[in-house]
């Protein structure tokens, strides 16, 4: 069998129950090995088999847990048992990350966007599907204040929220978010908006008037001769 089409399935270890469990299924199944796992009387040999490959893909914090196990359906239970009660109190834990997800001060935007995808990864690992738009959504709630105007001019669309297309658009803010910088992030979002432009005034419209008031200003100033 060439490399390339060799099955790959990454060993369970204390975090992974959720992909390994439908990885390491189809690989039985690939094996003609899964029947052993689903079945009460299956054959001694495909029961072995089976139970060898579910063995061989664990680490070795496992081994003591599966070392009773007399047949791999003994040993897929075993697992399964014991990742539902902890994948189920992980993604606990992770929906609270989540909830709490914040931009820390002076964290750069990039690794912030990074830790909300890495959660949303996390979740998914524990079997929790968690949409594109959701983690948008609690990104855009985490960013400080002065993101404000920009999360809003983002959020009034109908389009779908997704970090990796927000992002572009919050980097050039980011150098503004500092407090000194905060009125001209504002000012910015409103333009890229479409509103917010200041009014002229007549002397920026006219710098001429402004020389002639000067200038007349100026004249009225000089001393007047005696008579």
């Amino acid at each position: 069998m060439p490399a390339e089409d060799k099955p790959m399935v990454e060993v369970l270890d204390v975090d992974n129950y959720a992909t390994w469990s439908i990885r390491m299924r189809a690989l039985l199944i690939s094996k003609g090995s899964w029947a052993a796992v689903e079945s009460s009387t299956p054959s001694t040999e495909q029961d072995q088999k089976a139970l060898a490959k579910i063995v061989l893909y664990v680490r070795d914090h496992h081994l003591a847990t599966l070392g009773t196990c007399a047949t791999a359906k003994e040993a897929w239970e075993t697992l399964k048992a014991t990742y539902q009660a902890k994948s189920n109190a992980r993604k606990l834990v992770l929906r609270k990350e989540l909830t709490q997800l914040r931009m820390k001060p002076a964290e750069p935007i990039t690794v912030y966007a990074a830790r909300a995808k890495d959660l949303q990864a996390q979740l998914r690992s524990a079997g929790e599907e968690v949409k594109d738009q959701e983690i948008g959504l609690q990104f855009l709630a985490g960013l400080p204040p002065a993101y404000g105007m920009i999360s809003t001019v983002l959020t009034s669309g109908d389009r779908e929220l997704k970090v990796e297309e927000m992002l572009p658009k919050l980097l050039p803010f980011e150098q503004l978010a500092q407090p000194e910088h905060m009125e001209d992030a504002a000012l910015i979002a409103k333009r890229r908006n479409g509103f917010g432009h200041r009014r002229q005034t007549a002397r920026e419209r006219n710098p001429d008037l402004l020389l002639l008031r000067q200038k007349g200003a100026s004249q009225q100033r000089l001393p007047q001769k005696a008579k």
